[in-house]
């Protein structure tokens, strides 16, 4: 009995919706960038807010093309309409730059802030295409020296008294 009941709710249900949702239908557009180094907590912490849902992103901190590291940063609080997307990543610093671990850890110290070059990118959400990016920090052409990293022309505008921990 209660598997004729399960299939005949089966049957009226209509598991596919007339017209798709908003969902995916636009590329994602980085509309904020939020980042600071807290030397008290021994953290780096980041957070990229989106028009329009992503497939996540990187962070990338450098000083040169042979001194750089990448970081995946990953969607925390996506809208349910796929309108908006949040991404947040946190990096603990390592005492000794050998201990640092690719997402979790980085050998950059707040007091390096003056010489690092930071570039954030967004993936569109269907597909591992680069949609979005912005470059900061001292040298805006470093990234297109490295051949994984994105070539990004977009320059994030940093407020004149930004805090950066240092």
């Amino acid at each position: 009995m209660i598997l004729w009941t399960l299939l005949a709710c089966l049957e009226s249900a209509d598991l596919q919706p007339d017209e798709p949702g908003p969902m995916f239908d636009q590329a994602p557009v980085i509309q904020r960038i939020d980042w600071e180094c807290d030397p008290d907590e021994s953290e780096w912490s980041f957070e990229i807010q989106t028009e329009n849902w992503t497939g996540g992103g990187w962070i990338w901190m450098g000083k040169s093309s042979s001194n750089a590291e990448a970081h995946r940063i990953k969607s925390v609080e996506a809208a349910a309409d796929g309108s908006t997307d949040r991404l947040v990543l946190r990096l603990d610093i390592e005492a000794d730059w050998r201990d640092a671990n690719r997402g979790s850890s980085t050998r950059w110290l707040c007091s390096d802030v003056p010489n690092l070059t930071f570039l954030a990118t967004v993936y569109n959400a269907r597909s591992t295409d680069v949609e979005d990016c912005r470059v900061w920090g001292l040298d805006s052409t470093l990234w297109s020296r490295i051949e994984s990293a994105h070539d990004c022309d977009e320059i994030l505008e940093l407020p004149e008294s930004s805090d950066t921990g240092t």
